[in-house]
């Protein structure tokens, strides 16, 4: 029985000790700062992208019907599937494109657009790039194989810069772009021409990335997260005043 108020004064201490302790961690606590853009920056770079793409895609068109002039003359029946499946694919394409820019019911879901858009740009860009194989046999003129190889390369990057507001539907067109031309040159057992294209395809690679994020990074300075002190009420009825969180701008919407 002596023993209990010298227990007790102990296990007061050690919840005053617990008291401070949480004090001092609650005020030196810095909430991690978030790595998400806002709302708003995402918007803005899906604007960017559903303006840019439409010179991307006029780019592979016009690449598309020259490829199949050049190799449509020694070999038609390959000119014209190649064809047929890419302008199915750059129909499709451009029909999103105008349906969101038009302010379609797809509009008011813009996350969703850049998700079906950029699925469909994976297709396109696969096909696209898949000429050197597909348009033209292993045994077909060393003139007529090398520009379509430079042709591939071009139109793959080219259009990855114009979609670079959204890094997955750039790389939906600079990834193909980047590995169908070299597995063509594999093929043709040219290494010298395999060696410059793997150097082309890493400096393309570099500047598609790099614009992006300059892209990126200027959407987000213009378009910052806003912070705002959350308030809980607790079951006692009393409010109380948690850390700072972050928030998303809505006035983009």
């Amino acid at each position: 029985m002596r023993n209990r108020p010298m227990a007790h004064a102990m296990e007061v201490k050690d919840a005053r000790a617990l008291q401070r302790l949480a004090e001092e961690t609650s005020r030196s606590f810095k909430p991690a700062r978030p790595k998400t853009r806002s709302r708003a920056a995402l918007l803005e770079m899906i604007d960017l992208l559903s303006r840019w793409s439409a010179a991307g895609l006029a780019l592979i068109a016009g690449i598309t019907v020259y490829l199949a002039i050049i190799a449509g003359r020694d070999f038609p029946a390959r000119a014209l599937a190649w064809t047929a499946l890419l302008i199915c694919a750059v129909w499709v394409c451009r029909r999103m494109r105008a349906q969101f820019r038009a302010g379609a019911a797809i509009a008011a879901r813009p996350f969703r657009w850049r998700a079906s858009y950029t699925s469909c740009l994976s297709v396109l860009g696969v096909v696209f790039a898949s000429a050197p194989i597909l348009l033209t046999p292993q045994d077909a003129p060393g003139l007529i194989s090398l520009q379509v190889v430079v042709l591939v390369m071009v139109g793959g990057f080219g259009a990855a810069l114009f979609h670079a507001a959204h890094p997955t539907s750039a790389a939906a067109f600079a990834v193909p772009g980047a590995l169908m031309p070299m597995l063509a040159a594999i093929r043709g057992g040219d290494m010298l021409l395999t060696s410059a294209l793997a150097a082309t395809s890493v400096a393309g690679l570099f500047v598609v990335f790099t614009l992006s994020r300059t892209i990126a990074r200027n959407a987000g300075r213009r378009n910052p997260r806003t912070r705002f002190v959350r308030r809980e009420i607790e079951p006692s009825g009393r409010y109380v005043e948690n850390a700072p969180t972050q928030a998303t701008s809505k006035s983009a919407i």
